[in-house]
């Protein structure tokens, strides 16, 4: 009998499908603005993560500031924190005004002004007072004693704009050492971006000569049941995290670090539903064979192709993050024509502002859970136990065309239910393309883990760097 056509393996790949796709549409919703009594939309405060991007790309510009090799960069660095909420446009004004460019706070203060005028937007009584503040500054005056705290409202941007000038010395010469760290960073990604084409190209042509090795096993009818092990693996998690997440704030409320643990242990657990499998009938010698649980040519070897496919996955990322961008650019013209102040941190990750919130202890945990635990257990389940499943339901349409298929299914369904928004699904399919083209290729999973884990690590540590 073939399984991959039983019922129960139709119904989990109905549900996954469905699973996916309403994960995928829930992160294209907005939040909506509350009413304040005279009718008129009061705007948003939130958005705390495109606050958090805000201030990287304001330090970057305190660095160019610093380094005094200014030539227009400033402008077209900073001009890009004034979008989005009322919250972030004066940051903006805030940043314009501590670099001493208050002809410039001035006409963004009058343009967004202007602009929730003829949205019909109010500013909350905070936002006002902020204005207020930054409108005496604009004009050379100087606050009232025992004013608000700028600091307070407007975090390391006020912080900035109130800072003494051996203070605000301090935070140029770290924003300038930030700077030069983050450029030698691109450069070194840069290399390895042009190292790993010609990778790719080399790879490409071997593999088409026939001369590159295919390590996946030939398929069977049985590996139909793994579509049945993802489903309920995704299901599972869902279920798990949430619940972890439940646990850490009843039992532990405001315990970040212990909120961090419960999430790797529900990481862990969700391994259970491989005995799915065994209850199946599937032994868990062949269990391990299937999902790539295997030494390959050896874990040495696994591990530096594991470290050449990381830089073989760049050209990938490269082509997936410029689609986001064009993504990002069609998203924010949309909401453009709706809502000029909605938030802009919609395709970033949740666990910057646990990095930002956090102390080197958190830090270390946010490090494990995203290096090593995510990439065991989701390079199990998504390389390992869907990709067999789909590369054998498609092997009859020959090699090329199953492999083809089977990675981008599995790279949107990786992709889809992250929680970095639409805009970046294609960022993240790129790393997964490679990801499933090392399963590809080595059979093992160890490789792909090491890419994961390799991505996740780097760009883990750089916010670490950034939100220092």
């Amino acid at each position: 009998m073939n399984r991959h056509f039983s019922p129960l393996v139709k119904t989990a790949w109905t549900f996954i499908i469905l699973l996916t796709a309403g994960v995928a549409y829930l992160q294209t919703l907005s939040d909506d603005f509350d009413e304040v009594p005279d009718g008129a939309s009061e705007v948003s405060q939130g958005d705390p993560a495109g606050l958090l991007m805000a201030r990287i790309q304001a330090e970057i510009a305190l660095g160019v500031v610093a380094e005094g090799d200014d030539d227009g960069q400033l402008a077209i660095i900073a001009n890009a924190i004034n979008v989005g909420t009322v919250a972030q446009r004066q940051s903006y004004i805030a940043f314009m005004i501590a670099v001493g460019d208050t002809a410039e706070a001035q006409r963004a203060s009058l343009e967004y002004l202007d602009g929730l005028a003829k949205e019909g937007k109010v500013l909350s009584s905070q936002q006002a007072e902020v204005q207020e503040q930054l409108g005496i500054l604009m004009d050379g005056g100087t606050l009232p004693q025992g004013h608000a705290s700028l600091e307070e409202s407007l975090g390391w941007f006020g912080k900035l704009l109130e800072a003494t000038p051996s203070e605000k010395k301090v935070m140029e010469q770290k924003a300038a050492g930030k700077l030069k760290s983050v450029g030698i960073a691109s450069g070194v990604l840069i290399a390895l971006l042009i190292l790993g084409s010609i990778g790719v190209i080399i790879a490409m042509a071997s593999a088409f000569s026939g001369k590159m090795q295919n390590g996946m096993q030939a398929p069977d009818a049985s590996h139909g049941l793994y579509a049945e092990v993802f489903a309920l693996w995704l299901f599972g998690f869902v279920v798990l995290t949430t619940g972890a997440g439940i646990v850490a704030q009843v039992v532990f409320p405001g315990d970040l670090f212990t909120a961090i643990l419960c999430s790797i242990c529900a990481f862990f657990v969700s391994l259970l539903v491989l005995f799915w499998a065994r209850i199946r009938g599937i032994s868990f010698m062949q269990i391990r064979k299937d999902i790539g649980w295997t030494e390959g040519d050896g874990i040495v070897k696994e591990v530096m192709c594991g470290i050449a496919g990381y830089v073989m996955t760049l050209p990938f990322l490269g082509i997936g993050v410029l689609l986001t961008l064009f993504l990002f650019f069609i998203q924010q013209t949309l909401d453009g024509g709706t809502d000029s102040f909605s938030g802009t941190g919609g395709g970033s990750h949740p666990i910057i502002l646990q990095i930002a919130e956090g102390g080197v202890q958190i830090r270390i945990a946010i490090f494990i859970l995203a290096a090593i635990v995510a990439p065991i257990v989701e390079e199990t389940f998504f390389r390992g136990v869907l990709y067999r499943q789909l590369r054998s339901w498609s092997e009859a349409w020959g090699r090329v065309l199953s492999t083809l298929l089977s990675v981008l299914i599995v790279s949107f369904i990786f992709a889809a239910i992250h929680p970095q928004g639409w805009v970046a699904i294609p960022a993240l399919m790129g790393i997964a393309v490679g990801m499933n083209l090392m399963r590809e290729w080595r059979g093992t999973i160890i490789p792909s883990m090491i890419v994961h884990g390799m991505s996740n690590g780097i760009v883990t540590s750089i916010l670490f760097l950034v939100l220092s």
